[in-house]
């Protein structure tokens, strides 16, 4: 089997029918689709299961034993029962246009890549109809004119991770799936920011990282995607700590396989300081609404051993500190 589709879904009844849709006409044939249920509360599971004739035994469906809060544990499940020789993530709510899939592996095939990456996408935010995609437009920020392979020089790959010039979501990349059970690489089981971790494992680890101009993805925000979810100020700042500690963590212990880190431990500061900013961004409106004691206090919550993570604290505070002091001038 070429390709295997995989695609996390939590209540996406809207959503769901079109984007499967997309899938269905898809002009290579020779793939599978993997639905992962985070055990959704609407009609989603009905709405996938009218899909299985229509795939003719194409379609598989698995289910998370509870919901785990983001598309980490679902997209590991998919690659764990997935087939095919190269893998692909998409979104509940997003669509691939009709040649996605056979121009994404003929990509991969002829440059022989571990990872091609579409940087240009297709977006839109109201209802389209795949193959015509009326109300797309193209997002071209991030493009190369033809395809092209990302450096060798690995403090040049760092450095783009560095500079955020490599898209973190999951969508836009077609994986050889050999390459990531070769290199155990998989998301880690947070509700945020696990897509950027995970990019940057492909970035360090990927022999053959080919980018393309073409566009195959089609996104379409989403008002009410768990980043955006109204939050009180203690709720917020605890729903963005544990994934900042365990990232922080996940990333450090990652980077001390690497001996560049060692000779070059300026890189390892900027790789930590790109996932703390994203995280602290999304933390802004509760520095501003907390006290500097209550800030600590959820920070020290966070933590199972306080005395192994102390400087990581002091870091945490450090930083919060002059975001609020920022903010409420």
């Amino acid at each position: 089997m070429k390709v295997s589709v995989i695609i996390p879904v939590f209540n996406a009844e809207k959503y769901l029918g079109v984007c499967l849709e997309s899938i269905l006409i898809q002009t290579l044939k020779d793939y599978e689709v993997i639905v992962v249920d985070d055990c959704s509360t609407d009609a989603s599971p009905v709405i996938a299961e009218n899909y299985l004739k229509k795939f003719g035994g194409r379609l598989k469906i698995f289910s998370t034993e509870k919901n785990t809060g983001s598309g980490a544990v679902p997209r590991n499940i998919g690659l764990e029962f997935s087939r095919g020789k190269y893998v692909c993530f998409v979104d509940n709510d997003d669509l691939l246009i009709d040649t996605a899939l056979e121009e994404l592996y003929d990509f991969a095939e002829e440059y022989r890549a571990d990872v091609v990456y579409a940087e240009a996408l297709l977006m839109c935010n109201e209802e389209i109809i795949p193959k015509t995609f009326e109300n797309a437009f193209w997002d071209s920020a991030l493009t190369v004119e033809e395809p092209t392979f990302e450096s060798e020089n690995f403090a040049s790959r760092v450095q783009k991770f560095i500079e955020i010039k490599v898209r973190w979501s999951p969508w836009g990349k077609f994986l050889r799936r050999q390459f990531l059970l070769d290199n155990k690489i998989k998301f880690l089981p947070l509700t945020i920011v696990e897509d950027g971790i995970w990019t940057f494992e492909l970035l360090c680890l990927a022999k053959n990282f080919l980018r393309v101009p073409t566009p195959f993805y089609v996104y379409r925000s989403n008002e009410i995607s768990v980043t955006r979810r109204k939050r009180s100020p203690k709720k917020l700042l605890k729903f963005w700590t544990n994934p900042l500690i365990t990232g922080l963590d996940y990333l450090d212990n990652f980077m001390n396989r690497f001996e560049f880190f060692n000779q070059h431990p300026s890189y390892k500061v900027q790789v930590l300081n790109v996932l703390a900013n994203e995280c602290f961004q999304f933390m802004r409106e509760a520095f501003k609404k907390l006290e500097p004691r209550e800030i600590y206090e959820i920070f020290r919550g966070e933590f199972k051993d306080d005395k192994e993570h102390s400087a990581l604290i002091a870091y945490l505070l450090f930083i919060a500190n002059t975001y609020r002091n920022e903010l409420i001038k």
